[in-house]
């Protein structure tokens, strides 16, 4: 008997956290490799950008989500701190060093990367 609730327990919780998880998960819209747009569960919508002299994250004034928009980039040097603002981040980089950044829509969030691909 305890065996067969346990399993039935484990599979309800199992099955609760994939909802949750879901649930709450950035709804990627495109992604390109030097670029991203996405949707938070909150339903604004964020577009992230890297270029060699700059890194941006943007933030749609659609939806309800209250979290800014991050951006960190990625330089000769290392990773920058985190930049953020209630609608646009960016980073820029006169030399043209940015490889690749991070974007999110609030401190906590999913970090989504962007990078620059060189061709030979």
């Amino acid at each position: 008997m305890f065996r067969r609730t346990a399993t039935v327990l484990g599979t309800a919780a199992a099955a609760f956290l994939l909802t949750t998880t879901t649930a709450a998960a950035d709804s990627i819209i495109s992604a390109g490799e030097d670029n991203i747009k996405w949707r938070r569960s909150c339903d604004t919508v964020y577009f992230g950008a890297v270029g060699t002299t700059y890194a941006l994250t943007r933030k749609n004034d659609s939806g309800t989500c209250k979290g800014d928009a991050w951006v960190r980039a990625h330089t000769s040097s290392g990773w920058t701190s985190w930049v953020h603002s209630s609608t646009e981040a960016e980073i820029s980089s006169s030399g043209g060093h940015i490889t690749r950044a991070q974007h999110k829509g609030c401190a906590d969030c999913t970090v989504h990367s962007t990078e620059l691909r060189w061709l030979d």
